[in-house]
């Protein structure tokens, strides 16, 4: 009577879960959208006035780079622009000397995947003496591709024999199958920085 009562339970439990919402194939583009945010701890942001951002994307596929302005780069430009308002920083011109920089990136890094599968038998699938052909390899690729936004600080810059460099004050990774939806881009912007109250100047 108990073997039946766990058998029933069990296959009760499996029924469940067959109909269960997979948490992780079922999200929407908006569901998938996570946000990573970092700063520099030391860093007064009080001090800071005016920023500049660039005016494209730079789009970095594995060892490549170049540029990019379509509508969503755009949005996200002019989104990011309105953030930095908002929290009280005044836009300049790149010639106008700005405190902090804004760079925009697209990154997207594609990887070779190595699989085994194995091939049946010669004897009809029997294993038992040992017959059968080796494993094979299979390959694949896969992409991932994110926004990458960094602040740098102009306004202090390291100076070396080399020329300047610059510190990274902040930065924002927005990774999820959303990133490319132009009708996310608001949300992300907004979301990046609403996570980093510390920006806030005024």
């Amino acid at each position: 009577m108990f073997q039946k009562a766990s058998l029933l339970l069990l296959v009760a439990t499996l029924g469940l879960l067959s109909c269960s919402k997979d948490p992780i194939s079922d999200l929407s583009n908006e569901e998938s959208l996570v946000y990573i945010t970092n700063h520099d701890k030391s860093a007064n942001f009080s001090q800071y006035k005016t920023f500049s951002i660039v005016d494209s994307v730079l789009i970095v596929e594995n060892n490549r780079t170049g540029t990019s302005l379509d509508d969503i780069d755009k949005a996200i430009i002019e989104r990011i622009t309105t953030n930095m308002e908002s929290l009280g920083y005044t836009y300049v011109r790149p010639d106008k000397k700005p405190d902090v920089g804004i760079n925009v990136t697209w990154v997207t890094n594609t990887y070779l995947n190595v699989y085994s599968q194995p091939i049946s038998s010669y004897y009809g699938g029997y294993w038992g003496g040992g017959f059968g052909y080796p494993s094979y390899y299979s390959y694949y690729e896969t992409s991932e591709s994110s926004w990458l936004i960094s602040m740098l600080d102009f306004k202090n810059p390291k100076t070396s024999p080399t020329g300047k460099t610059f510190d990274v004050l902040w930065d924002a990774q927005i990774r999820g199958s959303g990133i490319g939806d132009l009708n996310l881009i608001d949300k992300m912007a907004d979301s990046i920085f609403g996570q980093s109250g510390y920006l806030k100047i005024k």
